[in-house]
This record gives structure tokens, C-alpha cells and sequence, in this order.
């Protein structure tokens, strides 16, 4: 199993808004591969947005 781990920093403040708009998109993207897990930061670097998405093979 493979697994791609993306990270995004956003703007201070706009969390709500990109969880939102992940939300609605995520009927077509879970078509490609499951998600595995998503989180954002509260401690650490904050403004951060990390999803993965397993994969059976590279194919």
C-alpha cells in the first residue's frame, strides 16, 4: 500500500472555508482512492491543512 500525504498552508482565518469546499468536492475525489485521514493545525504550525489518500499499487 502507498500512501500520499498533501500538505497545504493557508491563509490565517480561511480553515473554515477551505474545509467547506473540501467537503463538497469530496464525493467526486473518493471516485480516485479513499481518504485516509484529514486534519488541520491547532498547535505547531498553525494555518495547516494535511489529507491522505491510500493507494492499493502505483498503477
Amino acid at each position: 500500500m502507498i500512501f500520499e500525504m498533501r500538505t497545504y498552508r493557508l491563509q490565517p482565518g480561511s480553515i473554515p472555508e477551505v474545509e467547506k469546499r473540501f467537503a463538497e468536492a469530496l464525493t467526486e475525489r473518493v471516485k480516485v482512492s479513499p481518504l485516509g485521514a484529514f486534519f488541520h493545525t491547532e498547535v505547531g504550525p498553525l494555518n495547516h491543512i494535511i489529507h491522505i489518500w491510500p493507494y492499493d499499487d502505483l498503477q
